[in-house]
């Protein structure tokens, strides 16, 4: 295991304040205080369901590479990568396994940044100095959000208001893992101007796993007249990472850290590299109390090279448009919005026959349209009684262009297809907060899922039985929420329970070659959260049990593969000194059925747990080092595994930095 060392950062870090010696006292000037409205929050102050925040506080002390670490650390989500890169991360809400990135919708300040098609978000695309909190929403949220929502919502609000800070961040550890981060908000004339930039990289616990990541963003935004707010940002990120390819179970017991690609002699022939580009800006109309029109717009582009072998060198440029306006308008007891939403995306593709592109050997492009109006409600009929509604009608469209030059007579490889399909949701919820420490709460919810550009067609060199598939229809279903959270002093104890049924739930169907309605499914689950935050203990633990089966066709009976019947994590935090801080972090998720095992008949992907642990060192305040050990016992785990194929996680790894806050 090999370290990378940081003294030119700490040197850079260090200085801008005089050290003091732990438990010294020093005269500090008492600042102001001040009270943010909850900038792009989409966490109702009365939710009929479970949610978790993860706080500044929390996202300052976790020590983490990317979100994706602290979703899994803090927030209680399951990852799986088949990289051992966390930061290349699908999370995984509700009992879902495959293809769980297009179930779980992600938004960065309310916008949403999934894909049209199966591809994940990149967790580096919002690095973590910029972040002000983490909201995750669990359940089905379709109505009030769209595609998408089936699972959850996790909603990345970044910093603002009207608080100057600074903060530098560096880091060094194992695999040639290096990292620095800076994130600097100012307030001038009333303009307020945050500016972030960040390198991320390391070669890889893996052989040929590397990422390499910088990113760079700028907001400005400014009240114009009293009935007046902007707020505009670009971005841009710069993203590098290698494929390590999977392993046969006999190489994965040898040497798990191998690449078979890199034992060929091809690893430079399976990498990507891909720009993005992100402009969006809102103005909104009204003032406090009063009716308010929002209206948001955001435009992004990302321009991917894709390198996977051999005759699969892929030039892919995404272009994503999106407006929401929307108008609210409250009252004393209630309030209420509606809107109108619409998206456009555009893909363009190339294929070539070698890595330098000198032969074309395929051209697709494809177009997805999907608008929709919404509406929702919350008011208060009873003392201690909140009730909300929403309900969201969409209408999709989506059109490919596929030739191959290669095979131009072949039909599945060339074709000129579109479909269209609408769609509806529905939520009604109800909360009771009797006591001050005592809630409970009860939702429905009817959702749907649109099949992704992927599921729909064979445009990228991979043959489908059917090239498009216009028989693919949304999955649809219902979810209810019954749940309670009891806060008695320095303790949490949440219980939620759910019952998720989906109508022909989309799955590739690898003896057809085809993404199908495969089938309807039933999920039942039980969350529970204990939490405790008293003197020198911060402790938390979350727990899931779950059930995720097919209800009919020829699997009737068969638990849904990739998705485990149990998941824990669970935290310890202690502070036995004002400038000493420990954490220990563990996760445990059970055994699944590994992917394709529609008969339930094949080796489990084993059940692991792993253990995490990180020490602060904080000789002032706004000035801390730390050390942060993930995988502490160096567990031998995958967290995915396709018909005896093992992609193998990270071994241990070891983080040092340090965090200077202004």
């Amino acid at each position: 295991m090999r370290l990378t060392s940081i003294p030119a950062l700490a040197a850079m870090i260090l200085p801008l304040s005089p050290a003091t010696a732990p438990g010294e006292e020093e005269e500090d000037e008492l600042q102001p205080l001040v009270v943010e409205a909850d900038r792009h929050s989409v966490l109702p102050e009365h939710f009929a369901g479970s949610a978790t925040v993860i706080d500044r506080e929390k996202i300052a002390k976790s020590g983490v590479r990317s979100v994706a670490d602290l979703l899994a650390t803090q927030g209680g989500i399951r990852l799986t990568n088949t990289s051992g890169n966390a930061s290349d991360s699908t999370v995984h809400l509700r009992g879902f396994g495959e293809n769980a990135s297009s179930r779980v919708l992600v938004l960065i300040d309310g916008r949403p940044v999934n894909r049209p098609d199966m591809a994940g978000v990149s967790w580096l695309e919002a690095p973590v100095a910029r972040l002000e909190r983490v909201e995750i929403l669990r359940g089905s949220q379709s109505a009030r959000f769209g595609d998408n929502a089936v699972g959850g919502v996790i909603n990345l609000v970044t910093r603002g208001g009207s608080t100057e800070s600074t903060v530098l961040e560096g880091a060094g550890g194992s695999d040639g893992y290096t990292l620095a981060r800076i994130s600097h908000r100012s307030l001038i004339d009333g303009h307020g101007i945050t500016f972030d930039a960040e390198r991320n990289f390391t070669d890889g616990w893996r052989d040929n796993a590397f990422s390499e990541l910088e990113t760079a963003a700028l907001r400005w935004d400014k009240q114009l007249a009293d009935w007046i707010d902007a707020d505009l940002g670009v971005s841009w990120a710069d993203e590098r990472g290698g494929f390590p390819g999977p392993l046969t179970k006999q190489r994965y017991l040898l040497d798990p850290r191998q690449s078979i690609y890199a034992q060929s002699g091809q690893a430079h022939l399976y990498f990507s590299e891909q720009t993005r580009w992100t402009a969006d800006g809102t103005l909104t109309f009204g003032k406090a109390g009063g009716p308010t029109i929002e209206v948001p717009l955001s435009i992004y582009q990302r321009d991917l090279a894709w390198n996977f072998g051999p005759g699969y060198h892929t030039d892919n440029l995404l272009n994503t448009y999106t407006l929401s306006p929307r108008f609210g308008i409250t009252g004393d007891s209630w309030s209420a919005e509606a809107g109108i939403s619409l998206r456009r995306d555009t893909l363009e593709l190339s294929q070539f026959a070698e890595i330098q592109r000198r032969n074309r050997t395929t051209d697709a492009s494809l177009e997805r349209d999907i608008a929709g109006i919404f509406a929702g409600a919350e008011w208060e009929p009873w003392k201690y009684w909140h009730l909300s509604t929403s309900a969201r009608w969409e209408h999709s469209s989506v059109g490919a262009d596929a030739r191959s030059y290669r095979f131009p007579a072949n039909p599945a490889l060339n074709f000129a297809r579109e479909t269209d399909e609408s769609n509806s949701a529905f939520q009604a919820g109800v909360r009771w907060e009797g006591a001050r420490d005592v809630s409970a709460w009860l939702r429905y919810d009817r959702l749907y899922r649109l099949p992704s550009t992927d599921e729909i067609a064979s445009y990228q060199g991979y043959p489908l039985t059917v090239p498009f598939n216009d028989r693919l229809r949304a999955e649809t279903g219902d979810n209810v929420e019954l749940g309670a959270e009891w806060t008695p002093g320095a303790w949490t104890l949440r219980v939620n329970g759910f019952a998720q049924w989906l109508e022909g739930e989309i799955a590739y169907d690898y003896l057809q070659n085809l993404n199908v309605n495969l089938a309807d499914t039933r999920r039942l689950g039980l969350e529970t959260t204990l939490g405790y935050q008293a003197g020198i203990w911060d402790a938390a633990l979350h727990f899931t049990a779950l059930q995720s089966e097919f209800r009919s066709g020829t699997y009737e009976g068969k638990e849904v593969y990739l998705v485990p019947n149990r998941e824990l994590t669970a935290t310890l935090g202690c502070r036995p000194k004002d400038w000493l801080s420990l954490q220990a972090e563990y996760q445990y998720v059970g055994d699944a059925f590994e992917g394709n095992d529609f008969q339930n008949t094949r080796e489990k992907l084993p059940s692991y747990g792993v253990a995490n642990f990180l020490v602060r060192y904080e000789p002032k305040p706004g000035l801390s080092l730390y050390c942060r050990i993930n995988n502490l016992f160096d567990e031998r785990y995958a967290t995915v595994k396709y018909s005896g194929i093992w992609y193998p996680a990270a071994g241990r790894q070891v983080l040092i930095g340090i965090r200077r806050e202004l």
